[in-house]
């Protein structure tokens, strides 16, 4: 027994393989599609222009703006 050594089961590491590849390919898929909605940038900020070359300006209320 001192030559032994402790080795995971052959399943458990292609279930491991396979879990990385289907990561993989939804990671690419996903850079294929780019972004799904025009306007939404990280945090929210919008940075894009609004009509007659004014601003975009922020919409009033919503989801913790209070009231």
């Amino acid at each position: 027994m001192a030559g032994s050594r402790w080795a995971p089961p052959r399943q458990l590491l292609g279930f491991v393989a396979l879990l990385v590849l289907l990561f993989f390919w939804a990671y690419y898929a996903g850079v294929l599609a780019g972004r799904i909605a025009p306007g939404i940038g990280p945090g929210g900020v919008e940075t894009g222009v609004g009509r007659d070359d004014r601003p975009a300006r922020e919409p009033s209320g919503g989801h913790g703006h209070g009231i």
